[in-house]
Protein backbone atom coordinates (compact mmCIF):
# COMPACT_ATOMS: atom_id res chain seq x y z
CA UNK A 1 0.00 0.00 0.00
CA UNK A 2 1.07 3.65 -0.60
CA UNK A 3 0.90 6.23 1.97
CA UNK A 4 1.71 9.76 1.83
CA UNK A 5 2.03 11.59 5.12
CA UNK A 6 1.49 15.08 4.86
CA UNK A 7 1.70 18.07 7.58
CA UNK A 8 3.92 19.71 10.18
CA UNK A 9 6.52 18.57 12.11
CA UNK A 10 5.09 15.82 13.85
CA UNK A 11 4.92 14.18 10.36
CA UNK A 12 8.38 14.93 9.62
CA UNK A 13 10.37 14.36 12.38
CA UNK A 14 9.06 10.48 12.54
CA UNK A 15 10.65 8.06 10.23
CA UNK A 16 6.96 6.46 8.87
CA UNK A 17 8.78 4.20 6.65
CA UNK A 18 11.06 2.75 8.92
CA UNK A 19 7.88 2.21 11.22
CA UNK A 20 5.60 0.72 8.41
CA UNK A 21 7.89 -1.58 6.59
CA UNK A 22 5.52 -3.52 4.55
CA UNK A 23 4.03 -0.01 2.89
CA UNK A 24 5.56 2.45 0.53
CA UNK A 25 5.40 5.89 2.90
CA UNK A 26 6.68 9.23 1.61
CA UNK A 27 6.93 11.79 4.10
CA UNK A 28 5.71 15.66 3.62
CA UNK A 29 6.01 17.14 6.54
CA UNK A 30 7.02 20.59 7.11
CA UNK A 31 8.14 21.86 10.61
CA UNK A 32 6.43 24.90 11.21
CA UNK A 33 4.01 24.92 8.62
CA UNK A 34 0.16 25.87 9.32
CA UNK A 35 -2.75 24.57 7.60
CA UNK A 36 -2.42 27.54 5.44
CA UNK A 37 0.78 27.06 4.10
CA UNK A 38 0.19 23.76 3.77
CA UNK A 39 -2.93 24.69 1.24
CA UNK A 40 -0.31 26.81 -0.51
CA UNK A 41 1.49 23.62 -1.59
CA UNK A 42 -1.29 20.96 -2.24
CA UNK A 43 -1.32 21.23 -5.91
CA UNK A 44 2.69 20.90 -6.01
CA UNK A 45 2.18 17.99 -3.97
CA UNK A 46 -0.63 16.73 -6.50
CA UNK A 47 0.89 17.14 -9.69
CA UNK A 48 4.52 15.95 -8.78
CA UNK A 49 3.33 12.18 -6.56
CA UNK A 50 1.75 9.29 -7.77
CA UNK A 51 -1.87 8.58 -6.37
CA UNK A 52 -1.73 6.73 -2.84
CA UNK A 53 -4.34 4.13 -1.62
CA UNK A 54 -4.07 6.64 1.36
CA UNK A 55 -2.80 9.85 2.23
CA UNK A 56 -2.63 11.09 6.05
CA UNK A 57 -2.98 14.83 7.06
CA UNK A 58 -1.86 16.09 10.34
CA UNK A 59 -2.07 19.38 9.99
CA UNK A 60 -3.44 22.26 12.59
CA UNK A 61 -1.40 22.52 15.74
CA UNK A 62 0.81 25.42 14.25
CA UNK A 63 -2.38 27.24 13.84
CA UNK A 64 -3.46 26.76 17.42
CA UNK A 65 -0.27 27.69 18.57
CA UNK A 66 -0.74 31.14 17.42
CA UNK A 67 -4.29 31.49 18.70
CA UNK A 68 -5.39 30.78 14.71
CA UNK A 69 -8.64 29.18 15.12
CA UNK A 70 -10.30 29.86 11.76
CA UNK A 71 -8.09 27.27 10.04
CA UNK A 72 -10.86 24.92 9.31
CA UNK A 73 -11.76 26.65 6.51
CA UNK A 74 -8.22 26.13 4.91
CA UNK A 75 -8.74 22.86 5.89
CA UNK A 76 -11.67 21.84 3.82
CA UNK A 77 -10.06 23.46 1.42
CA UNK A 78 -7.18 21.21 1.56
CA UNK A 79 -9.11 18.43 1.80
CA UNK A 80 -11.40 19.33 -1.29
CA UNK A 81 -7.95 19.40 -3.90
CA UNK A 82 -7.29 15.96 -2.74
CA UNK A 83 -11.06 14.64 -2.98
CA UNK A 84 -10.76 16.29 -6.41
CA UNK A 85 -7.11 15.19 -7.76
CA UNK A 86 -7.61 11.64 -6.08
CA UNK A 87 -10.61 10.71 -5.86
CA UNK A 88 -9.78 6.88 -5.37
CA UNK A 89 -6.99 7.35 -2.44
CA UNK A 90 -8.38 7.02 1.01
CA UNK A 91 -7.72 10.20 3.03
CA UNK A 92 -7.23 9.92 7.09
CA UNK A 93 -7.65 13.41 8.55
CA UNK A 94 -5.55 13.10 11.71
CA UNK A 95 -7.51 14.39 14.89
CA UNK A 96 -5.25 17.16 16.77
CA UNK A 97 -2.86 15.97 19.29
CA UNK A 98 -3.02 16.89 22.97
CA UNK A 99 -0.34 19.68 23.66
CA UNK A 100 0.49 21.67 26.54
CA UNK A 101 -0.28 24.99 26.13
CA UNK A 102 -1.21 27.15 28.92
CA UNK A 103 -3.41 29.57 27.05
CA UNK A 104 -5.44 27.41 25.32
CA UNK A 105 -8.71 26.23 27.34
CA UNK A 106 -8.78 22.71 28.42
CA UNK A 107 -11.51 22.32 25.97
CA UNK A 108 -10.27 23.97 22.42
CA UNK A 109 -8.57 21.00 20.95
CA UNK A 110 -11.71 18.50 21.30
CA UNK A 111 -13.73 21.14 19.95
CA UNK A 112 -11.63 21.71 16.93
CA UNK A 113 -11.49 17.84 16.60
CA UNK A 114 -14.85 17.94 16.51
CA UNK A 115 -15.04 20.20 13.73
CA UNK A 116 -12.45 18.42 11.74
CA UNK A 117 -14.27 14.98 12.06
CA UNK A 118 -17.02 16.93 10.88
CA UNK A 119 -15.69 18.11 7.88
CA UNK A 120 -13.75 14.99 7.36
CA UNK A 121 -17.33 13.02 6.95
CA UNK A 122 -18.33 16.08 4.57
CA UNK A 123 -15.55 15.39 2.26
CA UNK A 124 -15.75 11.64 2.47
CA UNK A 125 -12.69 11.08 4.61
CA UNK A 126 -11.80 8.98 7.56
CA UNK A 127 -11.17 10.56 11.03
CA UNK A 128 -8.85 9.19 13.06
CA UNK A 129 -9.53 10.15 16.42
CA UNK A 130 -6.48 9.27 18.45
CA UNK A 131 -6.49 12.36 20.91
CA UNK A 132 -7.26 10.20 23.60
CA UNK A 133 -3.87 7.90 22.64
CA UNK A 134 -2.18 10.73 24.66
CA UNK A 135 -4.10 10.87 27.64
CA UNK A 136 -3.32 9.47 30.86
CA UNK A 137 -6.72 7.64 33.17
CA UNK A 138 -7.71 11.03 34.55
CA UNK A 139 -7.69 12.61 31.32
CA UNK A 140 -4.81 14.80 31.07
CA UNK A 141 -2.34 14.45 28.88
CA UNK A 142 0.42 11.55 29.68
CA UNK A 143 3.38 13.65 29.34
CA UNK A 144 5.26 10.49 28.53
CA UNK A 145 4.07 10.99 24.91
CA UNK A 146 5.77 14.91 24.77
CA UNK A 147 8.78 16.02 24.76
CA UNK A 148 9.42 18.66 27.47
CA UNK A 149 8.72 21.49 24.71
CA UNK A 150 4.71 20.45 25.55
CA UNK A 151 4.00 19.66 22.08
CA UNK A 152 6.39 17.30 20.33
CA UNK A 153 5.95 13.31 20.51
CA UNK A 154 8.33 11.51 22.62
CA UNK A 155 9.37 7.93 20.91
CA UNK A 156 6.75 6.82 23.47
CA UNK A 157 4.08 9.29 21.92
CA UNK A 158 5.32 8.18 18.39
CA UNK A 159 5.18 4.08 19.15
CA UNK A 160 1.41 4.84 20.27
CA UNK A 161 0.06 6.78 17.65
CA UNK A 162 1.91 5.17 14.34
CA UNK A 163 0.63 1.41 16.01
CA UNK A 164 -2.90 3.40 15.56
CA UNK A 165 -2.00 4.61 11.83
CA UNK A 166 -1.01 1.40 11.36
CA UNK A 167 -4.32 -0.69 12.57
CA UNK A 168 -5.89 2.33 9.95
CA UNK A 169 -3.94 0.89 7.03
CA UNK A 170 -4.96 -2.87 7.60
CA UNK A 171 -8.47 -2.28 8.18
Amino acid sequence: MRLICIGDSLIEYFDWQQRLLDHEVWNLGRSGETVQELLWRVNSVIEKMEQPDRLLIMSGINNVAMEDYGFIFSYEEVLGRFKESWPDTVIGVNSLMPVQFPWIAPDTLPRLNERLAGIAQDYGAVFLDFYGEFLDEQGRVDEQCLLPDGVHISDEGYARWSRKIEDWLNS
